[in-house]
Parts: structure tokens; sequence; C-alpha cells
């Protein structure tokens, strides 16, 4: 419960998805325990086509028959919010016949609070209604696939590598511990930069997102765009933490390493201090704002066209933050940036003992794994998504995407599946590790000390989170 505390309290506010359900979704796929919070590549081979009832694809995870089945062999899906009820919900409508099979344990907390934590812990232990299906934030997703007390091995309920040639590497690189299987994902979340539209014309004088890229190609030239636009009358970013997220995706090793006798030794490496240099040069040029930090109402007006900040870094998600918070839809378009890299994405592991291993490994199957259903998710708007299976983002890029999808709107028309595709192709998740939400938010506390004067180099800045590593995971060097 200690390290569960930890990582609640550290963790940082990289949601899942905002709740735009625009689709038809009109069919119930079962009770509700608990009444949900209304807040909330290059591949262009597709998978074969299939009909209701079928698997996605040869070697597939087979729907399993109901025949002889009683309410023992009922499972219960946990979700802190809407958006995963309603993914599942999408597909038992192609699959109906599970529908009285599966029920919703809706918490109604955050995904990644303490509460979200304690209560699928606590029911996994001692419930009612033992978790089968466990969605998680991939901030606290290790802290359930990591365990084997808690979670299965996915491999021992019928998944192959070979299920996922249409997924990207991120999906088995970030689910995969110790040799087995433990949590996979039908979401990519691959961040990109969405850019104003206006100020790019006054001071490029084009905003097409070619040109605009040209612009943000790699850090040295974000630099040179950024004095070009101070130059202009005109900020870069909000604040200097906008661009923490492509930044730490470069981690060359995981910042916590794990020896064969289960030691951990904490091991941050250039990542970190790259983002404490480049945050400080942002702030120390003028080149940004001046907003200190993200998620408050500086940064949230920023989005407005009364601002003067030309970009944000976010992702699909992220769409229905900037339109709640006054971006106008049409101003905006999108471009990969310097750097691709992801940001929030829900990973789903199965409760060790689940009482129906078989329905449980098929839906988590049919989410991840299905390409017609992937397209129909997304169009589905469920909430602002893009699919962690490559040849369905392939097809949508390729034009079955729905003519009111969210994105494509705020995008002014832009299909924003040009750009996360190839965002997503960059994801690189194999360095990830449990303590990582807990060690980005120390890292942001040591920035904005470092940007503020409150330390006076780079090692300052450093030491302070391996200070605070020690004493709150027990970590050191």
């Amino acid at each position: 419960m200690a390290l569960s505390l930890a990582l609640a309290m550290g963790l940082s506010l990289a949601a899942c998805g905002d709740d735009n359900n625009d689709g038809d979704e009109t069919t119930t796929a079962s009770e509700t325990t608990t009444e949900a919070a209304v807040d909330g590549g290059d591949e262009d081979t597709e998978a074969p086509a299939v009909e209701d009832g079928d698997t996605a694809k040869a070697g597939g995870i087979e729907a399993p028959s109901t025949d002889g089945w009683d309410d023992s062999k009922k499972i219960y899906a946990y979700t802190w919010d809407e958006n995963f009820q309603k993914t599942v919900e999408l597909l038992l409508q192609k699959y109906p016949e599970y529908v009285d099979y599966v029920e919703f344990v809706n918490l109604g907390v955050g995904g990644q609070s303490d509460e979200w934590i304690q209560g699928v812990d606590t029911a996994l232990e001692n419930g009612d209604k033992y978790p089968s299906l466990i969605p998680a934030d991939i901030g606290v997703a290790k802290y359930w696939s990591e365990d084997d007390s808690k979670t299965a091995n996915l491999y021992d309920l019928g998944f192959t590598d070979d299920m996922f040639a249409d997924n990207y590497d991120f999906v088995l690189d970030f689910g995969s511990y110790n040799g087995e299987l433990k949590c996979v994902t039908y979401q990519s979340n691959p961040g990109s930069v969405f850019y104003r539209r206006d100020i790019a014309n006054d001071v490029f004088g084009t905003d097409d997102p070619d040109e605009i890229q040209a612009k943000l190609a790699d850090w040295d030239t974000v630099l040179e765009t950024a004095q070009e636009l101070k130059d202009a009358g005109y900020y870069l970013t909000s604040g200097p933490a906008d661009v923490k997220y492509p930044i730490w995706e470069t981690k060359s090793n995981p910042w916590v390493t794990i020896a064969s006798d289960g030691s951990e030794t904490l091991s941050l490496d250039s990542s970190v201090t790259t983002y404490f240099e480049t945050a400080k040069t942002l702030n120390d040029e003028g080149y940004t704002n001046g907003v200190a930090g993200m998620w408050n109402s500086d940064w949230y007006a920023d989005m407005t066209d009364e601002s003067k900040v030309f970009c944000f870094f976010g992702c699909p998600w992220f769409v229905g933050t900037m339109q709640g918070n006054g971006a106008v839809d049409g101003n905006w378009g999108a471009v990969v940036g310097p750097q691709a890299y992801h940001w929030g994405g829900t990973y789903v592991s199965i409760g060790k003992d689940t009482p129906n291993p078989e329905l449980a490994a098929f839906i988590a199957y049919e989410l991840c794994c299905d390409t017609d259903f992937a397209v129909d998710l997304v169009n589905s708007d469920c909430d602002t998504n893009c699919s962690a299976n490559k040849a369905a983002n392939a097809r949508l890029a390729a034009g079955e995407l729905s003519a009111d999808f969210n994105a494509t709107k705020f995008l002014g028309g832009q299909n924003p599946f040009e750009v996360w595709s190839a965002a997503s192709e960059g994801i690189n998740l194999a360095n990830e590790t449990y303590a990582d939400g807990t060690l980005q938010n120390f890292m942001d506390d040591a920035s904005t000390g470092y940007n503020a004067g409150t330390y006076s180099s780079v090692d300052e800045a450093l030491q302070y989170v391996k200070d605070q590593a020690s004493s709150v995971l027990g970590l050191s060097e």
C-alpha cells in the first residue's frame, strides 16, 4: 500500500481520454454497478475482414461457446470512468451472446488516484466482484501487470506474439515482464504538436503541415523557430514544461534497473538533464509565455485566440482538453514535431483468478488485435483516440475516417491519422518502469526550481530528483 500511495502521489496528469462520445452507442451491454463520473506508419497492409463471431485473424483467440454457462461464469470489468465501459460495450454489440456475462464496476474516481488503486486491490483480495478485466492508465498499469499474484500471464490464456503482427512494437514492449505478457492496449496515444494556423500564416506565410514540420524538425530547429516567433511578437509554448514528454521519450535506458536478485537501482540518463537544459533555455530566452507548469488557468488561457502562444504538445485525447478551454475549431494544425512520443494510454490486464479466463482473454484480444473493431472504435468516438493497431490507423489515414471525427473538425479538415500513424511508429516504451510517473513529478519540480533560480545548476536540479527518489521510493544509484 505504501508503494501504491507513492505512485499515486507522484503520477503525472496524463489522462487516457476525454469523453467526447458523438457516436451512436445505444446498446447497454450490462449493469453498471457504480454510476460513472461525467468528467473525465507506414504500414498499409490491412488485416483480413471478418464476420461477426469469427476470430479477428487466423490463429487468434476463438470466441468461447456459452453452452452450459451460468452466473458463475460472469466476469466483472472494472473502470474508473465511462471510457473503458463504452469501449467494451461497443465490442459486445458485435458479440451480444456475452452481454449477460459481463458486468461493469465503475468506481467513478481518477484513473491514477489512490482510490482507484485501493478499490481494485481490495476487490482482488476479498471483493465479491472479482476484477477479471483491469484497465489501467499507463502510469499505474505496471503496478498490477508486474505483480504475478494479481494478474495472469496472457500467454497462458492463449495469446501469442504473432497475434500482434498488426500492432506497434510498443504494445509487447510495455506489456511484457520477465518473459510473460501481462497487459495489452488498444490505444496508441501518440504525441504531436498542435499549432495555431493564424500565427503560422502571420510569421511563416503558410500553415501547411509539411512546412510547419520543417520548422519543428529537431530541437535545434525548434529553438531557431522560437526566436523567429519571438521576433514577431509570439511565444513558442505556454511554458517550459510543455516540451517534457517528447524529451523524456528519448531515454536510453530504464530509469529504474532491476537486478536478477530483485534489487533496484536508480539509473537516470541524459533525457533528464536534456529536459532541464531545454526548459531553461526556453525560459531564459523568453521563448514561452512564462507559465509555470501545466493544468492551471494561465496554461488553459493560452489555448484561446487571444493568446500569443504558437503551439501545444499534445496527443489525441488532448484535443478535447483544448476545445474545452477555448481553442477554436479549424484554427489548429498538427505535425509530429521534433520527436515522436506518447502521452497516456489504457492498458488491460486480466485478474489471475478470473472465473472465466476464456471470455476475459477473448475480450482483451478483440479489443487489442481485431483491426476491424479498431477502426469501428475510432469512428464511434467513444473518446478521441488513436489505435495501437497500425493496420487500422493506415486505413483511417487512407480515408476510412468518419466525416465528423472530432479531431478532424479541430484541425480544419486535416486527417490527424496522417500524423498520428507516423508518430505512433516512433513510440518507444521498452524503457518504461513502474516508477516513471513519480520520477517525472520530481523532475518537474526540479525543472521549475532551476528556472526560478532555486537551483543554480543542472547538477543541483538532478540531485534534488535523486534525493526525492531515495526518500520516497527507496531508490539510489
